[in-house]
C-alpha cells in the first residue's frame, strides 16, 4: 500500500506542497496547490466555459457568479447576482444559499444553465417553515464578457423546506444529457417546521418523522432526482429508465435514502458513475458511487453502519440491511469517522477524522499520473472551530460492499467547501476560512505536479 506524506510551504503563488509516496516500483511525486484566485465569498462550484478560453464561472454561496479568466483575474462585473431572489444568508454558520450550478451540455450554443437556491418561503408553504427551494433555468449572454438577465429565469421545481439544514443542493448533467439533482432530507434532527429547534443529539420521537422522508418514495426529500430539461416545456419530462411510476412514487426519483447529498459529480471519463457525498448525521462521513437506481440506506444506515436515532453515539452492531420492499441497501465506496466518535458517549472506540465530506472527484487528468483513476475526497475541516480542511485519496477496489482504502494527502489552514474539475480532468480545491458565506477569504487552487 502506498504511503502519503505532506508538508506545508508558503511561497506565493503556491500554498501547499505534498509528496505522494507510491510503491517501490514507482517514483514519489511532489504535488502543489497553486493559488488561482482569492477575495471570494464561499466558492461552492467552479465550471470551465466550453470555448477553449481557459475561463471559468465561479459560483459563490452568497448568490454571486463571477467570471475568472485564465490568468485568475475576475471580470469586473459579476456574471449573475441572484441575491435579490434569494433568502438572505446568515453571517454565521450557514447551509442555505446558492447551492448548485450546472451548464447545459450545449451551453456554448444556447447559454442555458441551471441553479439550485434558497428563495423566500412562498405564500402557499406550511406556516413557520424556513424557505422554498428552487431549481431554475437561466440563459447567459456569451462573448468576451458573460452576463445573465434574471428575467430569463424559468422555475422548474419549487419545494418548501421545513428547516435551514440538510439541503443537499448540487446539480450535475450526466453523459445521458439528463439533469441530476441532490435533495437533502430537510433537516430532521433540527425540527420539522416548528419554531423550536431541537438539539441534534436529543431529538424527541416526533422529530424522527422527517428522517424517514429519505425512504418515502412519494417525497422528493433525501433523493437524487433525474429529469429531462429539454422536453416537457414549460416544465420538464421524466426520462426513460427512471425506476418509479406515479403509483409507486415520484417519477423524478433516481435514487433514494440520502440524508444530505451536498455535492454530486460524474466521473468525467463518461462511464456514467455518479459520486455523491453523504454528510454524517453523527458518526460516519461517506461517499457513494451511484451506478443506477437504488436505496442508499439513510436513516436505516449511516455509511455502512447501523443507526439508532435515539442513541446516535451508541449504534447497534446488527440491523436490517434491506429497504421496505426487500431491496438491498447500497454501501459507500468511501467512509471515515466523524469527530463525534471522540465524544465520551461514543461506543465506537475509534478516533474521528473530520467534520463533513464536502467534495469528491475521480482524477482523470494527465498532469499527475500518480493520481490517475483515484478518487479525491475533501473534508470541510478536521476541527469545527479551527479551519483545517483535509484532502484524501481513495484507491478503487474490486471488493464488493467494502469501502475503498482511504489515505490523507494534505491539510490546510482553511475550510474546503468543494472540489471542482476542468474539461481536462484536472482538480481544483475551493476554500473559505469562515464558517459561512460572509467575508472575502475564499480561494480557488489548482492541484498540480511540482516542477
Amino acid at each position: 500500500m502506498k504511503f502519503l506524506a505532506a508538508w506545508l510551504t508558503f511561497s506565493a503563488p503556491v500554498l501547499i506542497s505534498v509528496c505522494l509516496w507510491l510503491p517501490p516500483s514507482a517514483q514519489a511525486q511532489k504535488l502543489e496547490l497553486k493559488l488561482l484566485a482569492s477575495d471570494l465569498t464561499a466558492p461552492i462550484h467552479l465550471e470551465e466555459l466550453p470555448d477553449n478560453s481557459g475561463r471559468f464561472l465561479v459560483v459563490q454561496q452568497d448568490g454571486l457568479v463571477k467570471l475568472m479568466h485564465a490568468d485568475g483575474q475576475m471580470q469586473a462585473e459579476p456574471v449573475m447576482d441572484l441575491r435579490s431572489r434569494m433568502l438572505p444568508v446568515a453571517n454565521d454558520f450557514e447551509e442555505r444559499g446558492l447551492l448548485g450550478f450546472a451548464m447545459h451540455p450545449q451551453f456554448a450554443k444556447n447559454g442555458r444553465f441551471f441553479v439550485s437556491y434558497s428563495s423566500p418561503l412562498r405564500d402557499s408553504a406550511p406556516q413557520n417553515w424556513n424557505y422554498t427551494r428552487r431549481i431554475s433555468e437561466f440563459t447567459a449572454t456569451l462573448g468576451s464578457t458573460v452576463s445573465v438577465d434574471l428575467h430569463t429565469e424559468r422555475v422548474l421545481i419549487s419545494l418548501d423546506w421545513p428547516s435551514r439544514k440538510h439541503n443537499g443542493g448540487a446539480l450535475a448533467f450526466g453523459p445521458d444529457g439528463m439533469l441530476y439533482i441532490g435533495m437533502g432530507d430537510s433537516g430532521a434532527s433540527h425540527g420539522i417546521g416548528k419554531s423550536v429547534i431541537w438539539e441534534a443529539f436529543n431529538v424527541p420521537a416526533e422529530g424522527l418523522l422527517w428522517d424517514d422522508m429519505a425512504q418515502d418514495r412519494h417525497s422528493l426529500y433525501g433523493k437524487i432526482l433525474r429529469i429531462d430539461i429539454d422536453h416537457g416545456f414549460p416544465g420538464y419530462a421524466i426520462p426513460k429508465g427512471n425506476p418509479l411510476n406515479a403509483s409507486q412514487g415520484r417519477p423524478e426519483i433516481w435514487a433514494w435514502g440520502f440524508r444530505n447529498p451536498y455535492r454530486i459529480a460524474f466521473d468525467s471519463s463518461g462511464n456514467g458513475d455518479l459520486y455523491v457525498t453523504a454528510i454524517a448525521e453523527t458518526l460516519w462521513e461517506a461517499a457513494y458511487r451511484v451506478k443506477g437506481p437504488g436505496n442508499f440506506g439513510w436513516p436505516r444506515m449511516e455509511a455502512s453502519h447501523c443507526v439508532d436515532r435515539l442513541k446516535p453515539r451508541q449504534p447497534p452492531k446488527e440491523c436490517k440491511r434491506t429497504g421496505s420492499e426487500g431491496e438491498p441497501l447500497e454501501m459507500p465506496v468511501v467512509e471515515y469517522a466523524n469527530m463525534q466518535t471522540n465524544h465520551p458517549e461514543s461506543t465506537l472506540g475509534i478516533k474521528g477524522v473530520g467534520t463533513a465530506i464536502t467534495g469528491v472527484r475521480m482524477y482523470r487528468g494527465s498532469n499527475i499520473p500518480a493520481l490517475k483513476g483515484k478518487l479525491l475526497v475533501a473534508d470541510w475541516s478536521a476541527s469545527f472551530k479551527q479551519a483545517s480542511g483535509q484532502l484524501f485519496v481513495a484507491t478503487p477496489s474490486t471488493a464488493s460492499q467494502t469501502p475503498w482504502p482511504l489515505e490523507k494527502m494534505l491539510q490546510i489552514e482553511s475550510r474546503i467547501i468543494s472540489l471542482a474539475q476542468d474539461r481536462s480532468g484536472e482538480i481544483y480545491v475551493l476554500t473559505h476560512e469562515g464558517m459561512g458565506p460572509f467575508g472575502n477569504t475564499g480561494k480557488v487552487y489548482r492541484l498540480v505536479a511540482a516542477p
